[in-house]
């Protein structure tokens, strides 16, 4: 560094003397030895600290281009992360059970709607209480699946690990539909709510991500539904209710070629408890049905109240469905 002041400063002082005359020069203190060596001094300084500044700039210029390309990186990121989590849709259809048992069915349908495969991907489900939203235990049988060429073994250990998983490991491919058929037990007589998650690692960062559908598991889906054509209840004091006879017919597959007419009935039996429900009278397409409890008693008398309740709410869903007036609804809560 020394060297190169040194030449600056003599190419300077050529410099100097070629434009000064030499009278001029000998008169003049500026080149003098002193000032000579204070001039080079100062020179030298100047040039560190233009060096010194040069490097900042380039480095502070570099700091900002690799934030920039973090940011934009992660940006991007982000939309390719949004984009998969908006492309995965999840429906669940579930069905009354077919026999006097806790059980229902429940048919998962995952679509993958994006250009890209989806790898790594875990389906399980999760079962909450409606009020509080604590976890409630059951038990889970896969009765259908995707053909997925998978290692048994390893799905297996999937399962022991995780009794609330419905497959593991597979790949969605872009623009393919997939079916499951599970088995769902719940030993507790309460109304509460599935969640369907499939979980799979970004594409970009490796994180995983989580798409959910939520939806109502309903007392009415644990009741074995049926109708007979005649009872053994004896008239008696008991509520009544009404509702649509298309609706009956529908819920309780009662066959075409058979009346809805009194003396009928209608049944709700799970788990030993059964709510009879006696064919009182038809009006119009409206039919109004007696309310009675058979056999052993529900362990609250709420459950029965929010089984008509559930009933109606079908009864609504249906009616608003099939009327040619009302805009197409979209549900998931079929039996």
């Amino acid at each position: 560094m020394e060297g190169t002041m040194d030449a600056i400063g003599n190419t300077l002082e050529a410099t100097y003397k070629q434009m000064v005359p030499r009278r001029k020069q000998q008169s003049t203190s500026f080149l003098n030895r002193k000032c000579k060596s204070c001039f080079r001094r100062a020179l030298g300084l100047f040039c560190r600290n233009f060096v010194y500044y040069c490097n900042a700039f380039f480095a502070s210029l570099q700091k900002a281009t690799v934030t920039r390309s973090v940011d934009m990186a992660a940006s991007m990121n982000a939309m390719m992360e949004q984009y998969l989590v908006g492309s995965i849709d999840i429906r669940t259809h579930v069905e009354g059970s077919e026999n006097d048992s806790d059980a229902v069915r429940i048919k998962i349908t995952v679509s993958n709607r994006s250009q890209l495969a989806v790898q790594k991907c875990d389906l399980q489900l999760n079962v909450s209480s409606v009020e509080r939203r604590k976890p409630i235990p059951f038990e889970l049988e896969v009765d259908s699946r995707p053909n997925f060429k998978k290692d048994t073994e390893k799905k297996n250990d999937h399962k022991e690990k995780n009794p609330k998983l419905v497959d593991s490991m597979f790949t969605l491919e872009p623009g393919k539909k997939y079916e499951w058929t599970i088995t769902v037990e719940i030993k507790r007589m309460h109304q509460c709510n599935g969640c369907v998650e499939i979980m799979f690692p970004s594409i970009g960062t490796g994180a995983m991500l989580t798409v959910s559908h939520v939806f109502g598991l309903y007392l009415i889906h644990r009741c074995k539904r049926m109708w007979t054509k005649s009872h053994g209840i004896k008239n008696c004091m008991a509520v009544a209710v009404s509702f649509d006879g298309g609706f009956l017919r529908s819920f309780f597959r009662v066959p075409h070629d058979e009346g809805i007419i009194p003396g009928s009935a209608f049944k709700l039996s799970v788990a030993g408890h059964t709510i009879m429900l006696p064919v009182n009278k038809v009006v119009g397409t409206e039919v109004e049905l007696l309310v009675h409890v058979v056999g052993a008693c529900f362990p609250k008398e709420e459950i029965v109240e929010d089984v008509l309740l559930e009933l109606d709410m079908y009864s609504r869903f249906f009616t608003e469905r099939n009327n040619p007036f009302s805009k197409n609804l979209e549900g998931t809560c079929g039996c």
